[in-house]
């Protein structure tokens, strides 16, 4: 009766292991995902579940393709509110091979017209960490396949600082970006340092 007991014991403890290891599957692979990109974009912080969720949808809907261009946006930022017409133009001319976002830095932001289905709110800021997001408007350009940024910085050269806005640029560096990764082009410009409103604080954030 001793030796039965036992065995039965051990039937029943590897079959409750067996019930935990399934539950924890899902997320276990969901954060080694997460824990790639975050090697290849170089943070190395502890996500919360609610991040984890977030970085989840935002993958499932976004990076199903080859590339993505992510911009950060709100209409709370005069600076983000005047390439309103430059941001559609891009996804007009690019959006049949480039998928885009418009990423919400934790404002709540309203969508552009007619660009409904491209805004992503950020509530945790867990998309912006993992592309160094640090203002908006701010460009990057994604290669899903390898992980790698192609592009981080300006859409282009009107905004000279805060509260000085050109009428025209005289160098669309996203619109060159853009143009080189549909034609599979090296960039000339890799990164610049993007000007406009500073995002967060997020949830959680003092």
């Amino acid at each position: 009766m001793k030796s039965n007991s036992v065995i039965v014991f051990l039937i029943f403890g590897l079959a409750c292991f067996a019930g935990c290891t399934n539950s924890m599957g899902r997320k276990n692979a969901a954060m080694d995902t997460l824990d790639s990109s975050k090697s290849t974009l170089g943070t190395t912080e502890t996500m919360s579940e609610d991040s984890l969720l977030i970085y989840d949808e935002f993958r499932s809907l976004f990076e199903s393709g080859r590339y993505l261009c992510v911009i950060s946006y709100s209409n709370e930022c005069p600076i983000a509110k005047s390439y309103i017409r430059t941001i559609k133009d891009l996804v007009r001319d690019y959006g049949d091979t480039i998928q885009f976002c418009l990423l919400d830095p934790g404002v709540g932001t309203r969508s552009i017209s007619g660009l409904e289905s491209l805004l992503f709110h950020d509530p945790t800021g867990v998309i912006c960490r993992r592309f160094h997001i640090k203002v908006y408007p701010q460009a990057v350009v994604y290669n899903c396949l390898t992980r790698e940024i192609i592009y981080s910085g300006k859409i282009d050269d009107r905004v000279v600082s805060l509260g000085v806005i050109s009428a025209r640029a005289t160098k669309n560096y996203l619109s060159d970006v853009l143009a080189n990764v549909r034609l599979g082009k090296s960039n000339d410009v890799v990164s610049n340092e993007a000007i406009g409103c500073f995002v967060g604080p997020f949830e959680g954030e003092k």
